[in-house]
């Protein structure tokens, strides 16, 4: 028989651990809830202030009048795939294509080489516009990477165009001038998600639009591609590379010619290797000069 006294001693012995499993379970809980509510889901998550409520519609996020006034003037715009012409290229879905699947209207559209299936996988995508580079990343995995650039139409409307899906994203640093047809990505598949496609949409709007639902019961502010690109198709004979890409190849020559001359004036062994990545110089020879 147990006595009282080992009784009790068992009985508080039983009650305080019940209180510590207790407080335990709750500490846990409630820092969990305060690491899930911490957690960033969304790509603009770092700009929204700890006391706004949750959740937040990002689409309220504007751009700043610096974005909106870097945004340059695109005249002219051309296919994202292909040539300019979208030669080589299908549309497998259109915008507003109703998708039951997918719950609802397509907001996009989807853009394939001609060979279907993975055959387009790895091939360039290039800036459908002159635009500012204002989104690259991965808003979520069913996305992949996406980029956004933000355009000024000539009668002074913004519109963003979107490409999404990519295998690659082209370095180019956020808040850049991007020239129409300058590579911005390959096409890729969403990390396996989908039969490689590229997913572009034309949005009208001054806040961000990456990561927003690619399908709805409305196509929202999406503007069709066809009509933008017949709209602002280039001029019959029209050969000339997009002013940006031009002055990109200036700044570049700029730089060679910078290398070289800190190459001559200090023989920088960092300047040459900057020119020569492939291979070491023969000293060598130099010194037997």
């Amino acid at each position: 028989m147990i006595d009282k006294t080992t009784s009790r001693v068992i009985l508080g012995l039983l009650g305080t651990a019940c209180v510590l499993i207790t407080a335990f379970a709750w500490y846990k809980a409630s820092r969990a809830a305060s690491l899930e509510a911490g957690m960033r889901h969304n790509i603009y998550d770092e700009d929204v202030p700890l006391s706004a409520p949750v959740p937040v519609d990002y689409r309220m996020i504007l751009f700043t009048p610096q974005e909106l006034a870097k945004a340059p003037l695109a005249d002219v715009f051309t296919s994202p795939l292909g040539d300019e012409n979208g030669a080589f290229t299908y549309v497998a879905q259109g915008l507003g294509d109703m998708n039951v699947p997918r719950g609802g209207r397509h907001t996009g559209q989807d853009l394939n080489g001609i060979g279907g299936e993975n055959t387009d996988e790895g091939l360039p995508v290039r800036a459908a516009g002159r635009g500012l580079l204002v989104y690259a990343g991965e808003p979520s995995p069913d996305w992949g990477n996406v980029v956004v650039l933000l355009h000024r139409l000539p009668d002074g409307r913004f519109v963003q165009s979107l490409y999404a899906h990519l295998k690659t994203v082209s370095d180019i640093p956020l808040g850049s001038l991007v020239g129409r047809g300058e590579q911005i990505g390959t096409v890729g598949t969403a990390h396996g998600n989908y039969l490689a496609h590229l997913h572009f949409e034309m949005v009208e709007s001054i806040a961000h639009e990456a990561g927003m639902p690619g399908y709805g019961k409305t196509i929202f502010n999406r503007i069709n591609p066809d009509e933008v690109l017949k709209q602002y198709a280039p001029p019959p004979g029209m050969v000339m590379p997009d002013p940006i890409i031009a002055l990109k190849q200036v700044q570049m020559a700029a730089g060679w010619e910078k290398l070289l001359e800190n190459l001559y004036r200090d023989n920088s062994m960092e300047a040459l290797d900057k020119i020569l990545p492939d291979g070491q110089p023969d000293t060598g020879k130099k010194e037997g000069r």
